[in-house]
């Protein structure tokens, strides 16, 4: 049963030469990981080692859960709760992995399989986003903060940057029309690192939330524009949702409107594992797609 559930995940999805081993292993790894720091947190939870650090500003100290400044750990529960952006990352890394090494990639009708750089872009900002949000949240700490709100920027970038090259596939030199997914990659670079260096101490709160809206209305216009793509819909719907309850859990924490700082379930935790569900969804949703080979033989010399 599980072998035929996972065939109908393959069709679905393009997971052409995977197996169940691409989802089964980021859970065990990520889990035998937890578990040891889980367990080398207990052992040591009693022992600061944050307090030469710049502490972080702004939001940091705005979320309902009660700070343990004193301890390892200064957000237990908002810091656990960014394993799900770990799972996830890996998952379309180990997928990103797997696509490279299938050389029938080019006859598969989707983008992320065919361009599987797009896929370790999704991966590794997803990974590096709940690695520094984690450090960021057990510290709360300057500098992990501004890896944390990077991070945040570079998953979205990622997927604007995909966005955009559905909008725009070809390049044209010389007389020949070319793929142009390296090019929106190393535009993608270029602008997470202008955040990285400057850009991140914009108004979070502001400009983050907007970025997401122009990115929900921007698959909207790609699912309308780009006539060739067949997406499952409802995936998208299902992320807005997702995101939608995400927010409002956001900002009920950081208004205390539901609030108990020293329990273990917490609104800024549960938009962690929300948003998490999100991305992936995100991704799948991208992988959903279909495209027709004519409209995408992007290697054939144009006609004078």
């Amino acid at each position: 049963m599980a072998t035929l559930d996972f065939d109908k995940l393959k069709d679905t999805f393009k997971l052409h030469n995977h197996t169940p081993k691409v989802f089964i292993f980021p859970f065990l790894i990520t889990f035998i990981s937890s578990s040891k720091m889980f367990i080398f947190y207990k052992l040591n939870q009693y022992i600061p080692i944050w307090d030469k650090f710049s502490q972080a500003d702004g939001n940091a100290t705005t979320f309902c859960e009660l700070n343990h400044f004193d301890q390892l750990i200064v957000q237990p529960s908002n810091t656990w709760s960014n394993i799900g952006f770990i799972i996830g990352g890996l998952i379309i890394l180990g997928i990103a992995k797997n696509d490279t090494k299938y050389y029938g990639k080019n006859t598969i009708n989707n983008l992320l399989t065919k361009y599987p750089h797009f896929s370790y872009l999704f991966g590794g900002t997803l990974l590096f986003l709940g690695l520094s949000s984690f450090i960021y949240h057990a510290s709360l700490t300057y500098f992990f903060q501004k890896l944390d709100i990077t991070g945040m920027y570079f998953v979205l970038i990622s997927a604007i940057t995909y966005n955009v090259y559905k909008l725009f596939p070809y390049i044209r030199f010389k007389n020949v029309v070319y793929s142009s997914h390296k090019f929106m990659i190393v535009c993608g670079l270029a602008l997470m690192l202008f955040f990285y260096l400057y850009l991140w101490k914009l108004p979070l709160n502001i400009v983050f939330p907007s970025l997401v809206l122009v990115f929900f209305f921007m698959n909207l216009y790609v699912y309308a524009k780009v006539k060739h793509s067949i997406p499952i819909k409802g995936i998208l719907i299902t992320s807005f949702v997702t995101i939608s309850i995400s927010f409002t859990f956001w900002i009920l924490d950081k208004t205390s409107l539901l609030c108990s700082p020293s329990s273990p379930f917490q609104g800024h935790a549960l938009w962690h594992i929300l948003n998490a569900t999100n991305i992936v969804l995100l991704y799948f949703y991208y992988r959903s797609e279909d495209f027709i080979p004519e409209e995408m033989n992007v290697l054939q010399p144009k006609s004078k």
